[in-house]
């Protein structure tokens, strides 16, 4: 068993929590939701959960990835409001934010509810999803942040997740096969119920072995990547407007029905429709005036850079006007 993850509470300072994540590659937060709001999201989805069936369509490989005896599925919002959330938990944000400096989205929302003789699956990192991103390695930027929910225990008998600490600083960043990590180097994320494993899509990880008898590891998945990025899950489609619009309007943004901004705050260039905002499409338009984390910070920016100028300027007047006498 490799180095234990380190455990924090939900209660405990953030920057805690994001150091303990920058060293480790992933932390467990306890109590990342409450037990009312975890008693509520299994309501919702008990119903699909149990009349859908374990495996994934698609080839051996696919199905050799998602595991044979694991019930993967989206929509998680359409399908259990409460967890919207979840969406618009404080902390991920902050993390996010602290993560991306512009505009980010879900990737997915995804149910992965492990069942009794599901084999370990390969280990991976999510960023492999961008190549592009995938290649510049353990420098290149931050393309994803990812939550692994616990909705039930996660026990290493029914299939805790499998992390190698501090894989996200490696120097090789190639395809990656069980048989090159040695296995003093994997732990696995062994937590209670309303716990969650935080990891960035640079730490190699994947589903654990469930060599139980019969407990189903009912995890969630819930990531966010760089907006600049294109995301696993088409979510306006599996969330369509009618049900987003009675989400906070963070929580819509994060659905995909806000424009990202990339160089400018008051400027959304990417996801837009008539090269304008895609809120303003949208019928019944959202209410408020949402401030997206990608105005806020080029906003922030620009700020900076008009009080730049600003300076140079009187900086340069005074110069011409000491010449002057």
């Amino acid at each position: 068993m490799g180095l234990e993850l380190k455990h924090f509470d939900i209660n405990d300072e953030w920057q805690d929590i994001l150091e303990g994540i920058a060293e480790d590659g992933g932390v467990i937060v306890e109590n990342f939701i409450s037990e009312e709001l975890r008693q509520r999201i299994i309501a919702e989805l008990k119903p699909f959960a149990d009349g859908f069936d374990p495996g994934t369509p698609g080839g051996d490989v696919k199905q050799l990835f998602s595991g044979a005896q694991t019930k993967r599925f989206t929509g998680l919002p359409a399908k259990a409001p409460s967890f919207a959330e979840v969406i618009d938990h404080d902390l991920f944000h902050t993390w996010a934010e602290q993560s991306f400096r512009n505009d980010y989205w879900i990737n997915t929302a995804q149910a992965m509810i492990v069942g009794p003789g599901s084999q370990a699956q390969a280990l991976h990192r999510d960023v492999g999803n961008w190549p592009v991103v995938y290649s510049m390695g353990k420098d290149g930027p931050e393309g994803i942040v990812s939550i692994m929910l616990a909705l039930s225990d996660f026990t290493v008998e029914n299939g805790a997740t499998r992390v190698v600490p501090g894989s996200h600083k490696w120097d090789n960043f190639d395809m990656l096969t069980d048989g090159n990590i040695d296995e003093s180097k994997i732990t696995q994320a062994v937590m209670p119920a309303c716990s969650a494993l935080m990891y960035t899509g640079k730490t190699i990880h994947s589903a654990g072995e469930n060599i139980s008898e019969d407990s189903w590891r009912f995890g969630v998945h819930l990531s966010f990547n760089l907006a600049q990025l294109t995301p696993e899950e088409a979510l306006p489609v599996t969330v369509p407007w009618d049900v987003a619009r009675k989400f906070p309007e963070r929580v819509q943004h994060m659905l995909g029905y806000f424009s990202h901004r990339t160089f400018m705050p008051d400027w959304p260039i990417l996801w837009t429709s008539d090269y304008r905002d895609v809120r303003d499409s949208l019928i019944p338009a959202p209410s408020g005036r949402y401030v997206g984390p990608g105005e806020k910070m080029l906003g922030a920016v620009v700020e900076e850079m008009m009080a730049g100028s600003q300076g140079e300027v009187a900086a340069s007047d005074t110069k011409q006007a000491r010449a002057a006498n």
